[in-house]
């Protein structure tokens, strides 16, 4: 059996008489991009900070290619953090933030030059290695501590929300940028976010957290379209929930109907249960397996489509179907409108109440 490149193992940590982080067990291979995603609280900053030596364990252990560090001071640890705040210092040019730490390493001047260079070609800021951190753009100023991270070529390379100081529109350049950068390098990228679309994109695996636990490990795709409970169905993406009452003959809405799920969760097969559903998968107008009638309360435009807000007897709260651009020249969708959506068994999943 192949051991694993960085294992947490049964890793907790407490704070006094709270526990931040219970009993996390985790493999994580090598140049693999993970991601760890958790609502504020969950543990997951705390979890990092462990990996990076900033923080003691209170029980557990973590090993990289066999070898335990838990117990070595950060800078003996083969794992680099890189902060949300940049950390860049002002008074230094872009080659000497990158370059300092490996001054502080005291490696020879030509190496640490040679180093330097490589990596600003590779970040392709080498037209402006003189500047200083206040003469550069959001973006370039997040590629400059992702080079000085990375040249001091670490085994790990931790990010604790990356991407959370810059606006939109270069958040999603730079996201394809760090993913595009952890490929060429071919180095363990571990990241803490709270942003499911971020995670969704960059990782090619996540870890949900809650309470300082873990509730799924598993692909974006999996995550999204195969969630284990309705905290991860709800925590990830837009997600519709419709009371419903288990039966022998299946599951009923409020008004009687019935819905087809294929997904059912462990615990839900008696008694009260909600059925779930992604905008997406909601059809207008179409017959499909799952059927409901309401009369569209809002419409929140987005470019490429409309979020269709339905007002239904079969939940409390209005019923979000997603349209695209072409869809909607067809249909004219109005506030006021009667409508129905259809979906299908195989995209309803259902979960205790």
């Amino acid at each position: 059996m192949t051991q694993p490149f960085l294992s947490i193992q049964n890793v907790e940590k407490y704070f006094a008489t709270v526990r931040a982080v219970a009993g996390v067990s985790l493999d994580i291979r090598e140049n693999e991009f993970f991601a760890l995603l958790g609502a504020s609280g969950s543990g997951k900053t705390t979890l990092l900070r462990m990996l990076a030596g900033f923080e003691e364990i209170s029980g557990g252990d973590i090993r990289i290619e066999g070898a335990s560090i838990a117990k070595l001071p950060p800078n003996q640890r083969p794992v680099n953090l890189m902060f949300q705040s940049y950390a860049l210092f002002p008074h230094m040019s872009v080659a000497q933030n990158i370059g300092y730490g490996l001054e502080m390493e005291r490696l020879p001047k030509a190496e640490v030059k040679a180093r330097v260079d490589e990596i600003l070609t590779v970040i392709q800021l080498s037209h402006l290695s003189g500047r200083k951190p206040d003469q550069l753009s959001g973006g370039q100023r997040q590629r400059v501590a992702l080079a000085r991270a990375l040249v001091k070529r670490p085994k790990v390379l931790l990010l604790d929300e990356p991407l959370g100081a810059l606006d939109k529109k270069l958040r999603s350049e730079m996201q394809l940028e760090l993913k595009r950068l952890q490929h060429q390098f071919g180095i363990t990228f571990i990241m803490v976010t709270h942003d499911q679309e971020e995670a969704l994109v960059m990782a090619d695996r996540i870890a949900i957290m809650k309470d300082g636990a873990l509730l799924q490990v598993g692909p974006p795709k999996d995550i999204y379209e195969l969630p284990q409970s309705r905290f991860a169905a709800d925590f990830i993406g837009v997600m519709n929930f419709l009371p419903v009452t288990a039966g022998e003959n299946g599951f009923s809405a409020r008004d009687g109907s019935s819905i087809a799920a294929t997904h059912i969760n462990e615990g839900a097969g008696s008694g009260a249960a909600v059925a779930a559903v992604r905008p997406e998968r909601m059809s207008i107008g179409q017959e499909g397996e799952n059927r409901l009638e309401g009369t569209v309360s809002a419409i929140a435009y987005h470019g490429l489509d409309l979020l269709l807000h339905v007002r239904t007897e079969l939940s409390d709260v209005p019923v979000i179907a997603r349209m695209t651009a072409d869809v909607a020249d067809t249909h004219h969708p109005q506030e006021g409108q009667q409508i129905a959506l259809s979906w299908s068994a195989r995209d309803t999943h259902v979960f205790p109440a």
